[in-house]
């Protein structure tokens, strides 16, 4: 099993805006959770300050953040 890595990014809350982030972000896809819900996903191109993370991944549903998703680099 891998090893967990605790990192705690203040950069994102949840329930935030699109607007705080816009413009450091490349959007990815489009996604459907299993309850049919629309979800936006994108990639966070801003400044991390080297907190060992490859990528940043949000998730929006009507401008409004509702996930991070992390890979750290190994």
């Amino acid at each position: 099993m891998g090893t967990m890595i605790n990192i705690i990014l203040t950069q994102f809350t949840i329930g935030e805006e699109f607007a705080l982030h816009e413009f450091e972000l490349d959007y990815l896809e489009t996604k459907l959770d299993k309850n049919g819900i629309e979800f936006d996903f994108y990639r966070y191109t801003g400044n991390l300050d080297d907190l060992g993370l490859k990528e940043v991944i949000l998730a929006y549903n009507c401008d409004v953040l509702r996930g991070v998703f992390t890979v750290a680099r190994m």
